[in-house]
């Protein structure tokens, strides 16, 4: 039954997503880049977001739960950084974001008082800066830089960037007076400022504390000493301190400004010998760590890295660990060697109690490693890690930090490490799966020229969708009197291609169930040798391998 029906109008739920999208803005000379999302029911006043040197947009998704409007700013002008104050010392720059900034308080119906200015390191020098140069009265900064020269100067592209070709001494001075001359200048005071640093920041010293005599002139300036011993870098503050800076958040875009004062967060220093006595007791305790943070297939080659030790330290001080991978099977046992690697952050990550700093808390795989001897099977993976001058030796279970599936072609089977928190499993297989109708394969392209090989096509197995490009994947494999040989594809979006293989009635989704090699470059086959041989495709997807025939290739003798 036909009727005429009203064309579809855009639907409300969709339009009040509550989302950031990205765009850009022209204000002035600068086009200004930047993410908004709107508040979250009747939470009308406005978050400025200035990012850190490295960061795109600041805070991440460390503001997830905050409810009023939000606007992240980044500092990108014409290719390069600018401490929102100028780049190339032209100081238009900030012109041009403040007007971004008023653009939005109009289109929210936001007064002044009404913005909250945010910033971590360069961000927090920008929310002081605009703060006070354009009359904002809720400030929040954490590890900001007072001579903003100085910092610029020598740091990567920073210093370019800001300064201007060669980063000349008198630009340097100008620069480093900025934050001096606005505090200097300013003669409003009834302002909500938050500073925040810590006794294990260098910066503290360096830059933090030249702000404080001029800051507490302010009625309600509030200093946050993050006094832990987990804060040994100058990125570390404001991750411990994010509990308190997201408290003060909450209060301000809600219209409401803590007094805190000076106040200290965290336990202070530790008391050395409850601690010793606390990491030796671990130490002897019956445990070990290992946990798979990385499983990557480089230059042909599995390459697996995470984090493995003994927990705690003896009171005689750190000693070198060797470790070792185990892959077991049926009573059997397979041990291969890792390598210590250095690790600056595990005291934080593995924290209990008191802080051991775990420097050499890290494993990877040898670059030699070989498992071409390994039997086909499925092994459970454990880390025997141990300490030959104390005498200790365990073994524990390897986990994985999070879900990990990677997979590797290796001669003429597929070697895959999959696993979890419960558990790392490592399956060595053939390469050469079930023939089978199930799926959908059509070789679409192929060509031979010398010894490089080409092969694309259609390949996907209906019910499970081919939606990413991770969905499976790809192998070309070579099979003759010499030997089994194999090699990666990769997985191209190509629906035309795919959409003409769907049976009728299937409603999945397979854009990336097309394969072909690199680049579209063939495959380099001078390493095999010479002689006639089967060519096949293998697609690994899930728990399951399926092959289909491609054709045939004869190698011949190079000359």
């Amino acid at each position: 039954m036909n009727e005429t029906l009203p064309a579809l109008s855009p639907n409300y739920a969709t339009l009040r997503r509550h989302v950031f999208t990205e765009a850009t803005e022209v204000h002035g000379k600068w086009p200004v880049e930047f993410q908004f999302r709107p508040a979250r029911g009747d939470h009308r006043n406005l978050l400025v977001v200035f990012s850190s040197v490295g960061s795109r947009y600041g805070f991440g998704n460390a503001l997830d739960s905050v409810q009023c409007h939000i606007l992240r700013i980044r500092d990108h002008f014409d290719g390069g950084a600018s401490y929102y104050v100028a780049r190339d010392m032209d100081f238009s720059v900030s012109e041009s974001v403040q007007s971004l900034i008023v653009s939005f308080m109009e289109r929210l119906g936001v007064s002044r008082d009404g913005v909250t200015l945010l910033g971590a390191s360069k961000g927090g020098s920008a929310a002081l800066y605009y703060g006070i140069r354009y009359d904002y009265k809720n400030i929040v900064a954490s590890t900001p830089q007072y001579f903003l020269g100085s910092y610029s100067h020598g740091h990567g592209q920073l210093g370019d960037a800001v300064l201007g070709e060669g980063q000349p001494a008198e630009n340097v001075e100008i620069m480093d007076s900025v934050m001096r001359d606005l505090l200097e200048k300013d003669t409003e005071f009834d302002r909500n400022i938050y500073v925040i640093s810590s006794p294990g920041d260098y910066q503290y010293e360096q830059e933090v504390k030249h702000f404080l005599p001029a800051l507490r002139s302010y009625e309600n300036f509030n200093f946050l000493f993050v006094d832990s011993p987990t804060v040994r870098r100058h990125d570390e503050v404001v991750r411990q301190a994010m509990p308190s800076i997201l408290s003060i958040v909450y209060a301000l875009t809600e219209g409401v400004a803590p007094r805190w004062g000076d106040v200290r967060i965290g336990p202070g220093p530790e008391d050395e010998e409850k601690a010793a006595e606390h990491l030796d007791r671990l130490r002897h305790s019956d445990t070990a760590l290992a946990v798979l943070t990385r499983a990557v297939v480089a230059d042909g080659r599995l390459r697996l890295g995470g984090h493995a030790f003994l927990p705690g330290v003896s009171r005689e001080g750190a000693k070198d660990e060797v470790k070792r991978l185990v892959l077991e099977r049926r009573g059997r046992s397979w041990t291969f060697p890792l390598a210590s690697t250095n690790e600056i952050r595990l005291y934080r990550e593995y924290f209990d109690e008191y802080v051991c700093a775990y420097e050499q808390g890290g494993f990877a795989t040898p670059d030699d490693l070989d498992l071409t001897a390994l039997p086909r099977g499925t092994y459970e993976a454990s880390v025997i890690v141990s300490s030959p001058d104390e005498g200790i030796e365990r073994r524990t279970r390897l986990i994985a930090s999070r879900p990990v599936d990677a997979r590797q072609a290796l001669g003429d089977c597929e070697l895959l490490v999959r696993g979890g928190g419960n558990g790392v499993k490592v399956t060595k297989r053939r390469i050469l799966g079930d023939d089978t109708d199930g799926v959908r394969f059509s070789l679409e392209k192929s060509w031979q020229r010398d010894r490089t090989v080409h092969a694309e096509g259609v390949f996907f197995l209906p019910g499970r969708n081919a939606d990413k490009k991770g969905h499976a994947h790809y192998y070309l494999v070579l099979q003759g009197r010499r030997g089994c040989f194999s090699f990666p594809l990769e997985a191209r979006k190509n629906t035309a291609a795919v959409h003409a293989h769907r049976r009728r009635g299937d409603i999945g989704a397979y854009p990336f169930g097309y394969f072909t090699t690199p680049g579209d470059e063939g495959v380099d086959m001078s390493a095999l040798p010479s002689g006639r041989y089967r060519m096949y495709v293998s697609m690994s997807t899930g728990g399951a391998l399926f092959t289909r025939r491609a054709g045939r290739v004869t190698l011949r003798t190079v000359r």
